[in-house]
Parts: structure tokens; C-alpha cells; sequence
């Protein structure tokens, strides 16, 4: 029997497929090809991983094409496995993200297999665009790589925000479509919350791709979400620079150097790379967990930050197709985004004259023997690898890979990685292609990293405070608590048609008109220019207020508030996630810029200018626009004040009242609700999330 490749449609005779003119290929032993899977046909088999087998599925009435992930026989006997095999989807299901590979329906073949179907991608992975560049010498352009990087940080927040840790992150599982966007892989060993029954994974097992591993994952101890960062620090070192930070001849040696050894420098690899980016890698790639960035919002923030001064050729957008024609595919423009100005110290100067905002921060230079953590605080230790407590738990951890089966296959043993239903392998670590530098150095890589001379964080002592400008003085201050008590609305929600429907005390300038009817990005000047004490209830009814009158029919979707007080005031002055103040951030959707070109025929991908963000903290407050957010669920104005977030808060951790929160507000399957943390030394010690239901 042999079967079209193209449609699924079996044929009794070697030849063309009657319907497309497709060569026919023969079934040979594999039985599922030319077979119906739930709707669809299976017409050829697009890749072998480590516990089964990626086919192509084509529905026979309508075309439409979807990826059959198939559980192998061997490990269709394993309960553990079938349950991790399940678990890929429903953690995808909990996530919802549009940069996370979508799984569409699972069931059990009449044998027993268990399969998923999946959204069938066009494009390659990351891992394919890293061997062209090594293979050609042809780099990696640094800003595309941090566009698509960015892309990527934001699906693994969302992952970490419902409680998932990917664990096995890796260029082989981040697909990259034809319009240059990413999508995120093999949630298959994916670490679902604790409370999750069956969903945890033991001390000491060892599951993921050894060459992405964080330090506490290789050593086989519990693992956060950092140890996604991590390895999104490794992603970003091999893809810049043509290599992997740590290479051996054994697995233990490997291991060994991620628990150990000192990575080296990107810089020296890559010499075009900015300052600022080598730090943020080295930072991802801290040993201790708590030196990492605290979030992937925190690292997200910290690459836009970093990769401000790239020129524009730097920004074409990543593709294999472009990587090999020269030509950007039209569907990401090859332009610098949002965050990062008109490329050298010309485009930084542009951004910092419309009030700095967010992204324009001003990153902070640890003095010497002092180091940043990811939340911003520095101690006067000096950094240090973090020193595994034996070589007998490394052992331990690798005779793990034996019990645990199907995480970490044979094959990574020997050097290349599990397959991930691409068919793809990891390069052999020992192998010429693999240690080709993409800008050939002159000189051989040092093994240790020059001391970071900024990290993105939060101010360190030997850094003068700014001296406070005049315009930051309030005169009703000290009379705050007073004013206005009796007619002050009870919510930012009432607020916010009294501020709609007048003009505010002190209004912004017209909005710019872009050439698309976009509006262009502008500061704008909050009624409270306090930054120690922003009545933040205020400016968020300003912001809103703010985001209409620039696009009227602005409908809000995300709030990000940091260093809030019990009493629902905000200190900015403090440090931030990953700069050296603390911000407030409101994003909109709007409704009208989400609709399709009607002239566009369906089918043909294009870009919306659908979202703006209300962004800004000490150094000033902008408004922009924000890509790829155009089906963001909109949520209304909150019902609660931030002192009444902060007590349901107390309610359940009555010791935390001395701490200040990091606080979000967004809408978690239909319904907003308000996302509550308290981080100390970067790790959460308060996660709690709460309805938006006061009255």
C-alpha cells in the first residue's frame, strides 16, 4: 500500500496521488499511515523523539493540517509516562498562550497508544537558524534574536503565572513559523503545580537536555521557574554567539560544569554584542537560583533594556528563510520594536527625551566585591559559583536518568539531545561544526566571564540617590489622607468616568497622529507626580482615562504594579524587578484596530497595531504601542482599591503587613482577577491570587 504524502489518501498502486499529484509513498511497517486519527488522516511521519512518534494529519474534507504526537508501545506500558505524556496537555490547556504550540484534542488509540493533536506549524526550529549560522558564519542578527527571545519570555510567564516550569527548554523545542514567531514546544516533562495530584516530580530525578540544564536540575533537586531562565540564558548564548556556554566529553563532566564551573564570555564570542546583553546572559546563568532574574517578566524587561542601542539592521526578523535568502519575510517587519530606539546613542536620547519611561531605565554598576540580585538588592559577597555538596549527588542524579526513562535518552548520553517529534538531534559537543565560532575570534574564549560591569537591577550603594527635581514636590501632600475623604469614589471603576468625562487638572498634549492613523509613541504626565507615595487607585483611573482619550476605544486588558503598601500607596523610588526604580504598567486592547484588513484574503498572516501600554515610573511616563496582544481578553475597570486588595491579602498571611507586593490585575479564564506576590531575595514567599469583588 502506498500513501499521499500530502493528503493521507491511500493508494493501491505506486504512482501520484490522484487529487494533488503528490509522489506516493510506500506504508512499509508503519500501520498508521493512510489511517483515520480521530478527524484526520495520517499521511506521513514527520519526526522520532524520545517517547514516540510526530506525524502530519490532514482533515479529509476541509484540508486543514494538524501534528498527531503518538506515544510509543514501549511507553504506552509505563503509567508514569502516559501521565507525563498527558500532562503536555493540560498544561498547554492551562496556559492559552499564542506562542505556545496549541493542543487541540487526546485519546487512545484502538491499541492502547495515547496521542495528542496538536496545531500543525510551518517553519523550523531555533536549533535549525543556530546550525545555519554556524554552518554559513553567518551570525545571528542580536536584535531579531532578542524580538523572538522577548516572545518567548512572555509564554514562559504566562506558563509560570498558572504555575507550570517547562524543564526541558531548548532551541529544538522553539519553533520558529515563517512570519519569524516563535512557539514553544514539549510541554511533555513540564512540572505542573505541587498541589496538582500526580503532577510532581521526585528529588534526585533528572529529567530534561543536559546541555540547557540549570545547576539545581542537573544535581536532580527540586526545580522552579528559574530553571526555565536558566535556560533561556543558555538559548541566548548558543544562539548569539555559535555556541554553548559548557561543552564535555561526559555526561557527569557536563553536569559537573553547570553545578561548578564559571561560563565565558559572550562578548568574547560574539564582539558585537552590547555590554548590557552579556550581563543579562551571565545573570541567567547564575548557579543560585536567587541570583537569577525573579521572573520572566524581569528578564523580558532587562533584554528590551539591554538591547536598546542595536542599529537597526540588527532587528531583521529570524527565519530560516530570510537567514538563507537575505530577504526578512513581510510578516515581521525588519524594524526595531517598540522598546528600543532608532538604533546608537542617538536612538537611547530619543526615548529618554519623551520621559524615559520604563524601558529606558538606567541599568546600575555594581561596585567591586558586591553583586545584584535578580530583585534588585545587592549584598558585599563576592559572586560565586555555587559548589555542588558532592560528587556522589551528581551520581545519584545521573543514575536517576536510568530510573526515570524517556527524559533524558540514550543518545543524550552520548551527546546529542531528545528528539522532540522533529527529528533533530543535538549536535555532538565534541564535534567541529558545533565549536565554530560565528565571528571567529581572534583569540580562544576565556573560561571565566568578565565581572559584569552593570546588571539590570536595583541601585547599589556606592551609586549617588538622583537629586529630587522641584516638580516632584506636592503641596497637598502632607494632606493626602485627609482631603476629600467623604466624596472620594470607592473604586478606581467610579473613577474613571468622572475622569473621562472631564478634563484632567493637568491634560497632556494632543496625541500625534502616525502615518497609519496609529498614534505615535508620547510622554504623558501623571496628576500625581510623587513617586514615593502614588495614591496608585488615582493613576490608575488616570492611566485609563489617558489610554482613551489617545485611542477612544482603548478597552483595558493588564495592570502591573509593583512596591505597593498596605495601605495602597506605591514607592517607585524603590528598586524594581530589573531596573533601578519600580514602575506602574497598563495595557490596552483596542477593538477596532483588532479587526482584519477585509481586503486581505484569509489566509495571509498580517500585523496588527492593535495595543498601546500606559508604562513609566521615577524617570517619567510615556504612552506606546505594544505588538502581538490583539486577542488579549479585555477586563473592566477594578472593582477594588489596592488597600482592599492588600487585606485580602492579610486575611491569610497576617506576618507580611511590614512588606511591600508586587500586584496584577487581569483575567484568569473569563473572570479578572488580581494576582498578589511578595518576593524577598527574589524568591516568592506570598502568591496568592483574589476576585475583583468589592463592593
Amino acid at each position: 500500500m502506498f500513501v499521499c504524502p500530502e493528503c493521507g489518501a491511500q493508494q493501491g498502486a505506486q504512482g501520484h496521488c490522484p487529487a494533488d499529484g503528490a509522489p506516493l509513498a510506500a506504508i512499509g511497517e508503519d500501520l498508521l499511515l493512510g489511517t483515520t486519527v480521530g478527524a484526520y488522516r495520517v499521511a506521513r511521519l514527520l519526526g522520532i523523539g524520545g517517547m514516540g512518534r510526530v506525524y502530519k494529519g490532514v482533515h479529509p474534507t476541509i484540508g486543514s493540517r494538524v501534528a498527531i504526537k503518538v506515544l510509543s508501545r514501549e511507553c504506552s506500558d509505563r503509567r508514569d509516562l502516559v501521565e507525563r505524556f498527558f500532562a503536555e496537555a493540560k498544561a498547554v490547556n492551562l496556559i492559552r498562550h499564542e506562542s505556545i504550540v496549541n493542543v487541540l484534542d487526546l485519546a487512545m488509540l484502538p491499541d492502547g497508544r495515547p496521542y495528542i493533536i496538536m496545531e500543525y506549524l510551518d517553519g523550523a526550529p531555533l536549533s535549525a537558524l543556530v546550525d545555519h549560522a554556524v554552518t554559513t558564519r553567518t551570525p545571528i542578527p542580536l536584535g531579531g534574536l532578542a524580538r523572538l527571545a522577548a516572545e518567548v519570555l512572555d509564554a514562559l510567564g504566562a506558563a509560570h503565572g498558572k504555575g507550570i516550569v517547562h524543564r526541558d527548554l531548548k532551541p529544538d523545542n522553539i519553533f520558529v513559523t515563517p512570519g519569524g514567531r516563535p512557539k514553544v514546544l514539549d510541554f511533555g516533562i513540564a512540572k505542573l503545580s505541587d498541589s496538582a495530584p500526580g503532577t510532581g516530580t521526585a528529588t534526585g530525578s533528572l529529567l530534561g537536555t543536559p546541555h540547557y540544564m540549570a545547576p539545581e536540575q542537573a544535581a536532580g533537586k527540586p526545580v522552579d521557574h528559574r530553571a526555565d531562565l536558566y535556560a533561556m540564558g543558555v538559548i541566548l548564548f548558543e544562539c548569539a554567539t555559535g555556541h554553548k556556554p559548557f561543552l564535555a566529553d561526559s555526561l557527569f563532566d557536563l553536569l559537573r560544569k553547570h553545578v561548578e564551573a564559571p561560563p565565558p564570555s559572550p562578548r568574547q564570542l560574539r564582539p558585537d554584542m552590547p555590554p548590557e546583553l552579556e550581563q543579562l546572559i551571565l545573570v541567567a546563568l547564575a548557579k543560585a537560583p536567587e541570583q537569577r532574574f525573579a521572573s520572566a517578566q524581569a528578564m523580558s524587561m532587562a533584554l528590551q533594556h539591554a538591547t536598546q542601542r542595536l542599529p537597526q539592521e540588527a532587528w531583521a526578523p529570524l527565519t530560516l528563510q530570510s537567514r538563507m535568502t537575505g530577504q526578512p519575510t513581510p510578516s515581521w517587519p525588519s524594524q526595531p520594536p517598540s522598546w528600543a530606539g532608532a538604533g546608537g546613542p542617538a536612538g537611547v536620547a530619543g526615548v529618554a527625551g519623551v520621559g524615559g519611561a520604563r524601558g529606558a531605565r538606567e541599568s546600575v554598576q555594581p561596585p567591586v566585591g558586591q553583586h545584584t540580585t535578580s530583585s534588585g538588592q545587592v549584598t558585599s559577597k563576592q559572586v560565586k559559583p555555587v559548589k555542588s555538596s558532592s560528587k556522589k549527588g551528581l551520581w545519584i542524579a545521573l543514575f536517576a536518568i536510568v530510573l526515570v526513562g524517556g527524559g533524558v535518552t540514550a543518545a543524550v548520553m552520548a551527546g546529542g539531545g531528545a528528539g522532540d517529534g522533529t527529528g533533530m538531534s543535538e549536535p555532538d559537543p565534541t564535534s567541529t561544526t558545533a565549536a565554530t565560532p560565528t565571528p571567529a575570534p581572534t583569540a580562544a574564549p576565556s573560561t571565566a566571564p568578565a565581572a559584569p560591569a552593570k546588571v539590570a537591577g536595583g541601585p547599589t550603594p556606592a551609586t549617588p540617590t538622583p537629586a529630587k527635581p522641584a516638580a516632584v514636590e506636592d503641596p497637598d501632600d502632607k494632606d493626602d489622607k485627609d482631603d476629600d475623604k467623604d466624596d472620594e469614589p470607592s473604586s478606581p471603576a467610579q473613577v474613571v468616568a468622572q475622569v473621562v468625562a472631564e478634563d484632567p487638572a493637568q491634560p497632556s498634549s494632543p496625541t500625534p497622529a502616525g502615518t497609519s492613523g496609529w498614534f505615535t509613541r508620547h510622554a504623558v504626565t501623571p496628576p500625581s507626580r510623587d513617586m514615593k507615595k502614588l495614591d496608585v487607585d488615582q493613576h490608575i483611573a488616570w492611566a485609563i482615562a489617558e489610554a482613551k482619550r489617545t485611542v477612544p476605544d482603548a478597552q483595558l486588558f493588564r495592570i502591573d504594579l509593583e512596591n505597593v503598601y498596605p495601605d495602597g500607596h506605591a514607592d517607585l523610588t524603590l528598586p524594581g524587578f530589573a531596573y533601578k526604580y519600580g514602575g506602574i504598567d497598563l495595557r490596552f486592547i483596542s477593538p477596532s484596530h483588532s479587526k482584519r484588513d477585509p481586503s486581505v484574503p484569509r489566509g495571509v498572516k498580517v500585523e496588527r497595531t492593535c495595543a498601546l501600554r500606559v508604562d513609566g515610573g521615577p524617570d517619567g511616563f510615556e504612552i506606546r504601542d505594544l505588538s502581538g496582544d490583539c486577542d488579549e481578553v479585555a477586563v473592566p475597570a477594578p472593582k477594588c482599591k489596592l488597600a482592599q486588595v492588600w487585606n485580602k491579602a492579610l486575611a491569610k498571611h497576617p506576618d507580611v503587613a511590614d512588606a511591600v507586593a508586587s500586584i496584577d490585575y487581569r483575567v484568569q479564564g473569563k473572570t479578572p482577577k488580581w494576582w498578589f506576590t511578595i518576593y524577598d531575595d527574589g524568591k516568592s514567599i506570598v502568591s496568592e491570587t483574589f476576585a475583583d469583588d468589592c463592593k
